[in-house]
Order: structure tokens, then sequence, then C-alpha cells
């Protein structure tokens, strides 16, 4: 039978400490099905951006349930190898993907003044947060492709974390970047094209450039993640 240990507000500390203990050590392809085993498959929010490590969470998502959907966020920014590597992943992996628009009005604000030059977190919050803000309320936990190494923020999360009423789950937090790596070249999976040029992180064309690592990320800026995987979302703030 499928969990229903959650409250209004979302799981209790010590369901998620459970969780926590439950699912520690699981390969990642063992943890993805133990949790469509806990919970209902339409309870279950799945997410990419095409990025540079998205491709190993959309693998074995094939695997442990094809043709779940996968939402992506068209912020309207992405580079033009984002969008076609995405259609490439489509095609060899029949992911079933459902875009995501901001609203176009807000949208086309941020673009006409350029809000991720002096604005940037503005920018995050009406072209991703908004837009992903009513699936969030619609799912009771979202998978997410964060792994321990990539920086300090990331290396303090744990497997399970609640993030605001929702439940995020990091089945991929604890591969490290070489098994990452050696993983894809066992598995012949297809890399970004700009991952080539050096961009080791992609997000929208305006704040992302080659770099290691994340670095290329809001190059120059404090700002270190877009706000999706931030403890941000909680239902009854945006009712």
């Amino acid at each position: 039978m499928k969990s229903t240990a959650q409250s209004m507000n979302g799981p209790s500390p010590l369901h998620v400490d459970g969780l926590n203990q439950t699912f520690d050590g699981l390969e990642p392809v063992f943890g993805l099905q133990r949790l469509f085993n806990t919970y209902a498959a339409e309870d279950i929010l799945i997410t990419t951006s095409f990025g540079t490590k998205s491709i190993y969470l959309l693998y074995l998502l094939n695997q442990v349930a094809p043709g779940h959907p996968v939402y992506f966020i068209d912020t309207g920014f992405h580079f033009a190898e984002t969008l076609s590597y995405r259609d490439s992943l489509i095609r060899r992996l029949g992911l079933n993907i459902i875009t995501i628009d901001p609203h176009p009005e807000e949208h086309a604000l941020t673009k006409e003044e350029s809000w991720w030059i002096e604005h940037p977190k503005m920018c995050c919050a009406i072209n991703k947060i908004a837009p992903l803000q009513p699936y969030i309320d619609r799912h009771k936990v979202w998978v997410s492709s964060l792994m321990a190494y990539q920086n300090e923020y990331r290396a303090n999360l744990r497997l399970f974390e609640q993030q605001g009423d929702i439940l995020k789950y990091h089945p991929l937090l604890q591969v490290s970047e070489e098994s990452f790596n050696t993983i894809l070249d066992e598995l012949d999976l297809p890399i970004h094209p700009l991952f080539y040029l050096g961009y080791e992180s992609i997000g929208c064309m305006h704040c992302t450039q080659p770099g290691k690592g994340r670095e290329g990320r809001w190059a120059g800026k404090t700002k270190t993640e877009c706000g999706l995987h931030l403890k941000y979302f909680t239902k009854h703030e945006h009712a």
C-alpha cells in the first residue's frame, strides 16, 4: 500500500528521518524503485533542465518507470544546444516531456529589461520558480538529480529533505563525480554538446559561461542556485 504518512503541510520530521534511514546506501536505481513502491506514481514529480548532469536520472527513470511525466521549464533563455539535446533524448529514451512556460507578460518584461543583469534572483523567480509552483502543489515528493560534490549547499543535503510543503528526494546525492563520469561512459549515454566547449554546468544562456563544475553559473555574482533547490516552496504561502 502506498504511503500516506503526510500532514497538510507535508511529512513529519520523524517520517523524513525514517525515509533517510530506509533509503541510505541504496544504488540510485534501487532508490527510485523503492520510491515508486512507496508513493503513488501521480504523487511523484520529476523535473529536468536537460543540463550536463540530467541524462543519468532520465536514464534511470526510463528503467524504473518508463513514460512517467518529466517536467521541463522552458525559461525562454535556454541555449539552442540545450533544446536540441532535449529533443535527442526524447527520441532516444522515449521521454514523456511536459513543458512549463513562464507567464508571457512577466517573461517579456524580464527579457526587455535584461533582468538577469541587475535582478538575477527575480528573473529566476519569474521564469523558473513561479511557473513550477502549481506542479509542486499537486505532488507529494519531488525527485531531483542534485549531487553532493557539486557545491557546498548540495554537500549539506540529505537524500530526503523537506522543502516547504513538498518532500525532495535526491537519488544521485551520494554519487561521486568520478563514478558519475564512469557510469556515463559505461552506459554510452549522450553528453550535452556544450560540455565539449568547456561548459560543465548549463542553465540559461545569459547566466552561463564556460567553467569547471558550477563556476560558470552566475559568474561574478554571489548567487549559486536558481532558487528551485533552495527551501522555497510552501503551498499555503502561494494559495
